[in-house]
């Protein structure tokens, strides 16, 4: 078994490889929207206490997902001293027997509208730019300690009446756990190439990732999750992400954290944040600051697990 998800990772990465030496586009498929990994900074391959957004980050870690059942939806007003995206979303993951993990995933983001003219300048109303992704995966625990996963959707995005643009998206990881530590590796955001009207080719933001996390109760009432993730874009840009959680009895949650952006399509910033998980329903709300762009990001998730 191990040595036949060796070949399909490998096949699959040979596939997609191509598309991903030219620029970058449709940088949204690099975020993950939850709340809960944005007061992180992003740091949440490893995250365990929740699934539901694993179509946007690591489905390898369905599997070792503490309940059943996870369904969230979620709202974030993205980088409003920038491009000012307000993105709605809604996921969901489902662990068998802690084998077999299924996930889905849709966002949709909404840019400012501008003004239209024809030709003779005429006023033709407002264009509302939007992008969309569209994920869904499974991951399979072949070892107790050990699970692979895939993703694979669709990114579009609309920048005007006469140029919209989309590109299949996927990502592959390969996860363990090993008493309270946590590894994961995997390539994320492989996809064909997008031409543009001019010809030039443009890939999505690939990039290879590791993450490394340690979690531990701390006696009956505290826990703690600490988490590493690093990622060497295709492009040649490295990024990086350190994120630490706090919980008291599992209902009360603070978070917080920083992420390196370097070169890569989602810059430097810092991150808090605050949950609330009563009886099986969860009130997650991130904040960023420390960047011109991402600064006074805010997001909030609502979510139900079983």
């Amino acid at each position: 078994m191990t040595r036949y998800i060796y070949r399909f990772i490998v096949a699959a990465s040979m596939l997609l490889f191509p598309a991903v030496i030219y620029s970058q586009t449709l940088p949204f498929t690099a975020v993950n929207y939850d709340a809960g990994s944005v007061a992180r900074a992003g740091a949440s391959c490893l995250s365990t206490s929740s699934a539901a957004y694993g179509a946007f980050a690591n489905p390898a870690a369905v599997p070792f997902y503490d309940g059943k059942g996870d369904f969230a939806a979620g709202y974030a007003m993205w980088a409003p001293q920038g491009v000012n995206t307000n993105v709605i979303s809604a996921a969901g993951a489902y662990n068998v027997a802690d084998r077999l993990g299924v996930t889905a995933g849709f966002s949709y983001g909404m840019n400012p509208a501008y003004d239209i003219y024809d030709a003779s300048g005429a006023s033709k109303g407002l264009f509302k730019p939007s992008e969309m992704q569209f994920m869904a995966g499974v991951s399979y625990r072949f070892i107790p300690a050990m699970s692979v996963g895939v993703n694979v959707g669709y990114a579009s995005a609309s920048l005007s009446e006469a140029v919209s643009y989309g590109a299949v998206t996927a990502d592959v990881f390969l996860m363990g756990e090993f008493n309270g530590f946590k590894v994961a590796a995997g390539v994320s955001d492989l996809g064909g190439s997008v031409v543009s009207a001019s010809g030039a080719k443009f890939g999505l933001p690939a990039s290879a990732a590791v993450a490394l996390g340690y979690g531990s109760d701390i006696g009956e009432a505290h826990g703690i999750d600490l988490e590493v993730d690093a990622e060497y874009a295709f492009s040649g840009a490295f990024g990086a992400a350190f994120g630490a959680e706090y919980n008291f009895r599992k209902l009360v949650f603070v978070r917080a954290g920083y992420r390196y952006g370097g070169e890569t399509v989602i810059p430097s910033f810092a991150s808090a944040g605050v949950g609330v998980h009563i009886a099986g329903i969860r009130i997650d709300a991130a904040y960023l600051f420390a960047n011109e762009v991402l600064g006074n990001t805010l997001s909030l998730s609502l979510g139900y697990s079983f």
